[in-house]
C-alpha cells in the first residue's frame, strides 16, 4: 500500500482581499470600529488625569475666553505650516532641476538560471527543467521552500527537459 508524500496544507485564501465578500468586509469594519469606540472611552479618562497631573486646564477657558488671541496663535500656527510648505516646493523645484536630464535608473539585468537556482536554492538544471516544461508542479518542504518541481509538456511525446530535447534525432519527412 503506497502512500503518497504529503504536502504542507495550502489555506484557501492567502491574501486576496478581492474574495472577501462585502457583508464580511462591512461586519469587520464595524468590529473594528466598536473597538475603537470602546478604547476611546476607556482610555480618555487616563488622558484627562495625565492632562491635569502636568498642569493643563480645559480648552474652553483659553478658547472662548479670548477669541482676539485664539486667532492670533492661528494666524501664526498658518504662518509656520505656509513656510514649511514653501520651502519643501523649493526644495522640490531645486531637485527637479538639478536631476531633471540624468536618469540613474536603469532596467535590472535579466535573470539567469543560475541566479534563480540560487536565489530559491534548487539546482540550475532544476530551472533550466523547469523553464522548458508547459506544467509545472512544485513541492515544498515545511518551511516553504521549494523542494521538487515536475514538469510536463502538453503534448504527450514532446520532451520534458532540455536535456531530452537535445537528444532528440532530426526525423526525415517523407515528401
Amino acid at each position: 500500500m503506497s502512500q503518497e508524500p504529503q504536502r504542507p496544507r495550502i489555506p484557501e485564501i492567502i491574501h486576496r482581499p478581492d474574495l472577501v465578500t462585502a457583508t464580511k468586509k462591512g461586519s469587520l469594519a464595524l468590529i473594528a470600529a466598536v473597538g475603537w469606540l470602546v478604547w476611546l472611552y476607556m482610555i480618555t479618562p487616563l488622558f484627562a488625569l495625565l492632562a491635569w497631573w502636568f498642569g493643563y486646564q480645559r480648552l474652553d477657558a483659553f478658547v472662548l475666553s479670548d477669541p482676539v488671541r485664539t486667532l492670533q496663535t492661528l494666524i501664526i500656527y498658518a504662518m509656520i505650516i505656509a513656510a514649511g510648505g514653501i520651502m519643501f516646493i523649493l526644495w522640490a523645484v531645486y531637485n527637479w532641476l538639478r536631476f531633471r536630464d540624468h536618469d540613474r535608473r536603469g532596467a535590472a539585468p535579466p535573470a539567469t538560471p543560475a541566479a534563480m537556482g540560487e536565489a530559491f536554492a534548487i539546482p540550475t538544471q532544476l530551472v533550466l527543467d523547469a523553464q522548458a516544461g508547459k506544467i509545472l508542479a512544485f513541492s515544498f518542504d515545511d518551511h516553504g521552500q521549494i523542494i521538487d518541481i515536475e514538469t510536463s509538456s502538453l503534448l504527450a511525446g514532446t520532451p520534458d527537459t532540455p536535456s531530452e530535447i537535445s537528444n532528440l534525432e532530426p526525423q526525415e519527412s517523407n515528401t
